[in-house]
């Protein structure tokens, strides 16, 4: 958008990108209770998403949509994986090393990912480590 919206326009655009959200999340929670297959749940959801994608990038900007982005990769998990994907855990611990070689005993150093301790660790009081 090539005008910067004002605190109200602002708000208003963030609770509609809100609800477009919160229509997409049941479609995906309920659909089976809803009699809807997987199959046609998920062309829908991902509609909606693109849907509130290119609006965020109307209301707010290009900078916005990449910034968020941006936080939802670094947060990113693998939820699946077939039998014959085991790379696919690498993913989840992305400093871990994927190959070390017999004289590279150093390596050893970089097998406890902490990146992936760091964001879903807890301290000794129970707080998250990283919000």
């Amino acid at each position: 958008m090539s005008t910067k919206l004002s605190a109200e326009q602002a708000k208003t655009a963030s609770e509609l990108l809100g609800r477009v959200d919160r229509i997409a999340h049941e479609i995906q929670v309920n659909h089976a209770s809803w009699g809807m297959s997987l199959e046609d749940a998920r062309p829908l959801v991902q509609t909606i998403d693109k849907l509130a994608d290119d609006l965020e990038t109307r209301f707010f900007g290009a900078a916005s949509f990449q910034r968020r982005q941006i936080d939802v990769l670094k947060t990113a998990k693998v939820i699946q994986q077939d039998s014959d994907e085991s790379y696919m855990k690498t993913f989840n611990s992305p400093m871990a090393p994927i190959q070390t070689d017999a004289d590279e005993p150093y390596m050893s150093a970089y097998a406890d990912d902490q990146s992936q301790a760091v964001q879903v660790g807890k301290s000794e009081t129970g707080r998250a480590l990283a919000p």
